[in-house]
């Protein structure tokens, strides 16, 4: 790179050419014969010179830096030389030049300076790597603002100014759990409950993997790590695998050749240090070896119980999750356990502020971090929902939690015809309609979404990270915060740029109430009287003998069940507390509103309350701006305001559909800032008819 700015071909070209503008040329030149995936300012000489020669050079170009990305050695070159060409050009710049100021006395007289060369931003700091062009902010140049250089051969455009790049603000580094535990895991011991309450994304994971395994590798010692969903298993394990990598020399005798053959073997180094598997799996070998279970796990010197949560959200649908917390408490008296979860405060805040089972020195805490929710929005009807799928799968990749799979294929019949290919859903593997909706390696893969349109269950919920910047919303029509707090930890945002628009389906106070009653009925009353019957067997059977009761039980109760023999019924702990969270959640959304109080219940804090913002429509809004007081009659823009804004009269039940009136429709038009009015005018000399006009409020 050194003999393009030094040797005889160099002075030769500048005893040639006098004028400055065409030594720089010289030079850019000279630069992208030895350099053609080197070239400043991201190859803008090379465009023009194509332009004026009508070469193809510049596309070139750009081949080339695809195929021969730079080297750190070549980099360092690259900038030495640069900073050689910006010397030589200085010095080139500094000495008289006669010819030029012979040439130029008509653009002396209007005023105009003569152009100066601008210093690269690149050249200032060292080579632009691809990615760093990419991300660098585009300046805009007005005409008036660019100078143009007399025409003839090396005539060029350029800025009249330097581009100047704004200076990054570095953002303030988030704690991880690294950081707060330090040294502190080599003091653990038996009888030490370790508390990660910890958002998405803080490290808890790594700290396990990449502190806590290591160590124990050397130490001999054995971790036996437990989660909650199959996925999010596999996921460790490759990580494990990843992490534990090593290669091997093994030899063994050739009786060919009369000589030891050695070859390379792949091992794990791990894989004797630590086990991975699922609450489930522990559940089986309770109920299949209840006395081997201790001595077992006994065998390891840390357990590790991600996703903690578990034991509340699926407390209602697994039946045998009492084995887990059981299991795990009594562990906790014979090895140091680490419970893992950013949404288990009803378990955690006990244990730290009540029993004092978890001290402050083994209680970590990093609250969630949504600063890539950019808004939190709340939608109230099936045909908002749709309206609001239809909007932002047109600008990126939705993502839809429904709470039933009937949902599901209601959505996509709506949708099909318009996202054709687009679709994908998924649902519990277990389930027998699991065979008509995709698999999860279908719906993911590598962190990314593979449609436009994902539509799931509360399966995707857990042990699933999606980084995928094309993920631009997020809809949910659960109203549990804790599940709720679950689904807005799925999307890992990999840079700052990385956000979405979160929309909630919306309760009214009257469904609120009518959900608080159904968990008293359905849920919390059997289980009191199950607790009652205990002490007093009259008190569950006189229960038992109400009409209709048997069959609830059957039907809906998630907290007393029929025993596997049934022939009795047995009560369920943890079922029963995740309805006296749910209820305690419901008790706030009816004292404090229903927006306020899930939100609120979703981050413990007030991290999205700041962010709510109404419901709007680009649809309703376009129309807006094309009709603002344009006087039109009253039945056309009521249908179409109803029909772009899914307008509806609240009074409206199932199929008995009516037409909103003024009064509903700017109930309406307030969050778009407008307003309808409607005035009588005359069409004709017998004819009276109604007309609405928009107005801004």
């Amino acid at each position: 790179m050194n003999r393009v700015f030094s040797g005889q071909a160099h002075t030769k070209r500048r005893t040639v050419w006098q004028d400055g503008w065409a030594v720089r040329l010289i030079i850019m030149e000279e630069m992208h014969q030895y350099m053609k995936t080197k070239m400043p300012f991201d190859g803008f000489f090379l465009k023009n010179l194509d332009e004026q020669n009508g070469t193809c050079e510049y596309e070139e170009y750009l081949r080339n830096c695809k195929e021969n990305p730079l080297t750190e050695e070549e980099r360092r070159e690259w900038t030495e030389s640069t900073h050689a060409a910006i010397a030589e050009l200085e010095r080139l710049n500094a000495e008289p030049k006669p010819t030029r100021q012979a040439a130029e006395p008509e653009a002396e007289a209007d005023g105009t300076s003569s152009p100066q060369t601008p210093e690269p931003a690149e050249l200032q700091g060292g080579c632009c790597t691809g990615q760093e062009a990419e991300e660098a902010p585009e300046v805009e140049v007005t005409a008036a603002e660019k100078t143009f250089v007399p025409q003839g051969e090396g005539a060029l455009l350029l800025p009249a100014e330097p581009t100047v790049i704004p200076e990054v603000v570095s953002e303030p580094k988030r704690v991880r759990i690294t950081e707060l535990v330090k040294e502190n895991f080599k003091n653990w011991r038996a009888g030490t409950r370790i508390v990660f309450d910890a958002g998405v994304n803080s490290g808890k994971t790594y700290f396990i993997l990449n502190v806590l395994l290591p160590w124990a590798y050397q130490k001999h010692r054995k971790i036996i790590y437990l989660c909650n969903r199959v996925p999010l298993q596999n996921e460790i394990q490759q990580e494990v695998e990843r992490l534990g990598r090593a290669e091997e020399k093994v030899g063994c005798w050739n009786h060919d050749l009369r000589q030891f053959v050695y070859e390379t073997r792949v091992t794990n180094k791990y894989k004797d240090t630590i086990r991975v598997e699922t609450y489930q799996w522990m559940e089986s070998f309770c109920r299949g070896n209840p006395k081997g279970v201790m001595n077992y796990f006994r065998r390891f010197n840390y357990i590790v119980a991600d996703e903690y949560h578990y034991l509340l959200t699926d407390a209602a649908i697994n039946k045998y999750i009492d084995l887990s917390y059981v299991t795990l408490n009594e562990l906790t008296k014979y090895r140091p356990v680490i419970f893992m979860s950013a949404t288990a405060h009803p378990f955690f805040h006990r244990w730290r502020d009540e029993t004092n089972e978890a001290l402050p020195e083994n209680y970590y805490h990093i609250p969630s971090d949504y600063s890539y929710v950019e808004r939190a929005v709340f939608y109230w009807t099936d045909a908002e929902e749709i309206k609001i799928i239809r909007q932002e799968a047109r600008r990126g990749k939705v993502l839809v939690f429904v709470d039933r799979m009937s949902r599901i294929r209601k959505l996509v019949k709506e949708l099909e015809d318009e996202f054709t290919g687009e679709i994908a859903t998924a649902c519990s593997p277990y389930r027998p309609e699991a065979r008509e909706f995709d698999g999860l390696e279908e719906v993911l893969q590598d962190g990314k979404l593979r449609k436009r349109i994902t539509i799931v269950t509360t399966v995707f919920y857990n042990g699933v990270n999606i980084k995928d910047p094309e993920l631009i919303c997020i809809i949910s029509r659960l109203w549990d915060p804790i599940i709720n707090a679950q689904i807005l930890g799925r999307k890992r945002p990999v840079s700052k740029q990385d956000t979405c628009a979160v929309y909630f389906k919306g309760y009214s106070s009257d469904r609120i109430k009518q959900e608080r009653e159904h968990i008293r009925k359905r849920q919390l009353e059997p289980a009191k009287k199950w607790k009652d019957g205990k002490s007093d067997p009259e008190v569950w059977q006189e229960y038992l003998h109400k009409p209709g009761v048997v069959k609830m039980l059957d039907k809906y109760s998630q907290t007393v069940n029929r025993d596997e023999y049934g022939n009795g019924w047995e009560w369920r702990r943890r079922a029963e507390h995740q309805y006296l969270v749910q209820m305690d959640a419901l008790k706030l959304m009816m004292e404090k509103g229903y927006q306020w109080g899930m939100l609120y219940a979703v981050t413990e804090s007030d991290a999205l309350l700041s962010k709510i913002e109404p419901l709007r429509f680009k649809e309703l809004e376009d129309y807006i701006e094309e009709n603002l007081e344009k006087p039109i009659l009253g039945e056309i823009m009521r249908k179409e305001l109803v029909e772009r804004g899914c307008i509806t009269n609240p009074n409206d039940r199932h199929k008995d559909k009516s037409e909103p009136s003024l009064k509903i429709v700017n109930r309406y038009l307030t969050y778009y800032g407008v307003e309808a009015r409607s005035d009588e005018k005359r069409i004709n000399a017998k004819q009276k008819a109604t007309f609405w006009t928009l107005y801004r409020l």
